[in-house]
């Protein structure tokens, strides 16, 4: 069991290479044979040929998956979404993934809480826009989190980004019993969802709902 008052995930602090552009007296900058942007090392994920993402013109983010104008909750907290559907990382006895549904009496727990998850597989591709969490009920609670998915259970796991592009660590829940809702900057179209807690008061546990709209 992990104890104090806050646990972020990691303490490492990301070191980027440094490159440096030189240019000899009296001679002009060598141009680039190429405009692309270099990546950071490790962090490039290649997209394989016919699977890029459609964009709205002029602004190069990618196209909304689908309108949901009046979200809703997809099932957790109504047992829609069945047991055998919700997944996550090492759970203590008795606070099984299962147990990590909205208002629920009881909750998820995590064993250890670095590197945690808790997933739900939504079976078909359902307009996701929005997470709501809650903590225990008694003390422990998660602080922020990231949600991560994917479109097809098969298909590269994406991280759900902010209006930069960048990946969006959510603010969740100040204390261990009011629910916090989350809606994302853009829908996304997904299958599988995961919620990975990035800090935490005390230990990761987590009851929650999803919110989006359902296809036809």
């Amino acid at each position: 069991m992990w104890y104090g008052e806050t646990h972020p995930a990691g303490t490492e602090t990301p070191i980027q290479a440094v490159t440096k552009n030189s240019t000899q007296a009296g001679t002009e900058k060598p141009t680039p044979s190429c405009t692309e942007k270099p990546t950071a090392g490790g962090t490039e994920n290649p997209t394989p040929a016919g699977t890029e993402k459609p964009t709205l013109a002029g602004t190069g983010k990618p196209t909304p998956a689908a309108e949901c104008s009046s979200p809703q909750p997809l099932g957790m907290e109504d047992g829609t979404i069945k047991d055998d559907r919700i997944t996550a990382s090492f759970s203590y006895n008795g606070s099984p993934a299962t147990d990590g549904r909205l208002n629920n009496n009881s909750k998820w727990e995590a064993v250890s809480p670095i590197n945690s998850w808790i997933e739900v597989d939504l079976v078909e591709p359902t307009v996701v826009t929005g997470v709501t969490t809650q903590g225990s009920g008694s003390r422990w609670y998660v602080m922020r989190y990231k949600v991560a998915y994917q479109q097809q259970p098969s298909s590269q796991r994406e991280y759900v980004t902010d209006g930069n592009g960048d990946i969006k660590v959510f603010i969740g829940n100040t204390d261990a019993d009011n629910p916090v809702n989350n809606l994302f900057d853009e829908s996304v179209e997904a299958t599988v969802v995961r919620i990975e807690p990035t800090e935490w008061y005390i230990g990761v546990a987590l009851r929650l709902e999803l919110l989006g709209c359902r296809r036809d």
